[in-house]
């Protein structure tokens, strides 16, 4: 395939890809703390599974994955790894702001019925060596940026031609009552986790029962609400802590957790260390 005609009748072509960030996920780092869900609303994040297995949650599904895998989280999407599983997998990750395909939203690399996650089959090799070299150069993106752009809309390109290819879709449940309406607590509680919140408030705001709110929440996501509210929180959290360079106390503020001590208190039973540790040991992962 012609990669100008490809890029041409694919891409806006007032919009340029731009590189953001890269990790490298180990298995040991895997085994130690899942990355809960959480959003980028910049950006969309690719994920390749490099080796091993796991399972990840892409939209409140969850996807068993292998090697030869990858996994597609378009911007303002909810996806993090199954915390109940031991995650024996080694993976790379790949940020990418700017991407607009036409007759999808921007930072979108699929539509909202496509299976999110892909096999590259024979393809893997290439795929692998792509995340490879974006990690590898994105230590001196002071110098190297315009190769990880350039790397990155490759990658993009390749993917989508996997998708193309591929053409997987997921199949749509009829949903029920009970489903419709754990949905709609869902999508109030993504509205409005850093708020202060409780069941009753929910409850009181939906005109639901709080007894059956809670029972059909727990039935069709498997945590109960406040639960849910908390692993959002902590999610956001690891995110930010990884991701930028804003203080744990403003971090705290952001999520609407009552102090840092309540963050660290939390953070620390959820993930298993505090803040401030989590923050160090992702930074000693690009070391």
């Amino acid at each position: 395939m012609n990669s100008n005609h490809f890029l041409s009748t694919h891409l806006r072509s007032d919009k340029i890809p731009q590189f953001c960030a890269s990790h490298l996920i180990t298995e040991e780092h895997s085994a130690r703390h899942a990355i809960l869900p959480h959003t980028h609303e910049d950006f969309l994040e690719l994920y390749y599974v490099y080796s091993g297995e796991g399972r990840y949650m892409v939209n409140n599904h969850f996807y068993d994955v292998k090697e030869g895998d990858i996994v597609i989280c378009n911007a303002g999407v909810l996806h993090g790894e199954d915390p109940s599983e031991s995650r024996r997998s080694r993976s790379y990750s790949v940020a990418i702001s700017n991407v607009c395909f036409l007759g999808l939203s921007e930072n979108q690399l699929c539509d909202a019925e496509t299976v999110p996650v892909i096999s590259c089959g024979m393809l893997a090799p290439q795929v692998g060596e792509l995340f490879h070299l974006i990690y590898l150069l994105s230590y001196d993106t002071k110098n190297l940026r315009e190769t990880c752009n350039g790397l990155s809309l490759s990658l993009l390109l390749l993917t989508y031609e996997i998708i193309l290819s591929r053409s997987r879709h997921a199949v749509i449940r009829p949903r029920s009552s009970s489903s419709a309406t754990a949905d709609r607590v869902q999508q109030y509680l993504d509205a409005h986790y850093r708020e202060p919140i409780t069941l009753a408030v929910v409850s009181k705001s939906l005109h639901i029962n709080p007894y059956y709110l809670s029972h059909v929440f727990k039935n069709e996501f498997g945590v109960p609400p406040m639960q849910y509210v908390m692993k959002r929180r902590i999610g956001e959290a690891q995110s930010l802590l990884a991701d930028s360079t804003a203080s744990i106390g403003d971090i705290a503020d952001h999520l609407g957790f009552s102090s840092i001590c309540h963050l660290n208190t939390m953070f620390n039973k959820y993930v298993g260390m505090p803040p401030g540790k989590y923050r160090q040991s992702r930074k000693n992962m690009q070391e």
